[in-house]
């Protein structure tokens, strides 16, 4: 699966592809290997600054590329940068460099200005320029941009905001999607399925409630609910916590059984941030089907809420990739996608 940032206004001016690096982890909470990343260089007042980052096996770039290409060139006013990360030698990596030099926008929608390549994402790691317009000699104001080393990673903006989340990028993407792995270890699957009849029948019976209901009585009916849910937001814990409580669980899970009762929690999810969040990621990791597909959605709006977008595009990919045909995780992934989260 690909993994995909969102354009912002508050990415960080550029000054070095070593601080472009430096800033990549940060953006995609891991930290990747044997992967083409693809970078938008944007307009912005500061100046030239990281628009939105694609990552992509290297195996795979090509095939991958039309499902990016779009995304990238609509913010790259400034252009698209390409860094291959990876430990084989340079002699293996001359087809796919080949390939990121001959990109032509008008045949392939994307051209790509210029082009690294660097082992690993750390410190110190030197980088190498494989294609793009600098001086003939490597001299003058553009030399560290032909070849250099990674600076502290530590010093970069998008890692600071790790820090003040309390938050260290995982060391593979496999580690970092892992945290939406379906685990509860107090609820095995076939409980959960359970569970999640019994949220569905309660979720169908309220709807049936409200919709003979006068338009006193169904006001009444669907703040009592709404009520409920602020109440029990309030019991969330961390995610470990709520996987253990069972009543948490299955109120939560009614929530999440179906459209209707999803649509009414949206705004009091948000509202609650974290401790919402918590509990959602304990939702997604105890069910399957709408109940997770909600889950994951839902968890995160209240992630976006929080200005905390790190976990927040992952999810949303989850969905579109778990369960294609969900519209809202459809729709929100888009507006991700393209920076329009910040409007939602």
């Amino acid at each position: 699966m690909n993994t995909t940032t969102p354009h912002t206004e508050y990415t960080p001016p550029i000054t070095t592809p070593g601080h472009l690096l430096a800033n990549i982890p940060g953006l995609l909470g891991f930290y990747p290997s044997e992967s083409v990343l693809f970078l938008a260089i944007d307009t912005t007042p500061r100046g030239p600054a990281m628009g939105p980052l694609a990552r992509v096996d290297i195996d795979q770039a090509q095939d991958a590329l039309p499902d990016i290409a779009a995304t990238l060139t609509e913010h790259a006013r400034e252009g698209v940068f390409a860094f291959v990360v990876s430990h084989r030698p340079l002699t293996e990596l001359r087809e796919v460099a080949t390939w990121l030099y001959g990109l032509n926008y008008s045949r392939d929608g994307v051209d790509v200005d210029a082009a690294w390549h660097v082992n690993e994402i750390s410190q110190g790691e030197p980088y190498i320029l494989l294609h793009g317009a600098v001086s003939t000699d490597g001299s003058g104001p553009m030399k560290k941009w032909v070849e250099g080393v990674i600076p502290p990673l530590t010093s970069a903006p998008t890692m600071r905001s790790c820090v003040d989340h309390n938050v260290v990028p995982e060391l593979s993407r496999e580690d970092f999607f892992a945290v939406f792995t379906r685990r509860n270890p107090h609820v095995d699957q076939l409980e959960a399925e359970v569970m999640a009849r019994q949220a569905r029948h309660h979720a169908t019976a309220l709807r049936a409630r409200v919709a003979a209901a006068d338009p006193q009585e169904r006001t009444v009916l669907v703040d009592d609910f709404l009520a409920e849910a602020r109440w029990q937001l309030t019991r969330a814990a961390n995610p470990e916590e709520s996987e253990a409580d069972a009543d948490l669980l299955a109120a939560c899970a009614v929530w999440l059984s179906t459209t209707w009762t999803r649509d009414l929690v949206v705004a009091e999810c948000a509202a609650a941030g974290d401790k919402a969040a918590h509990l959602l990621l304990a939702a997604a990791r105890t069910f399957d089907g709408e109940i997770r597909a909600n889950a994951l959605t839902l968890f995160a709006v209240a992630q976006l809420e929080l200005d905390w977008e790190i976990l927040a595009g992952p999810a949303l990919m989850l969905v579109t990739e778990e369960f294609p045909s969900h519209r809202l995780g459809s729709l929100l992934c888009q507006a991700y996608r393209h920076g329009l989260h910040e409007r939602i």
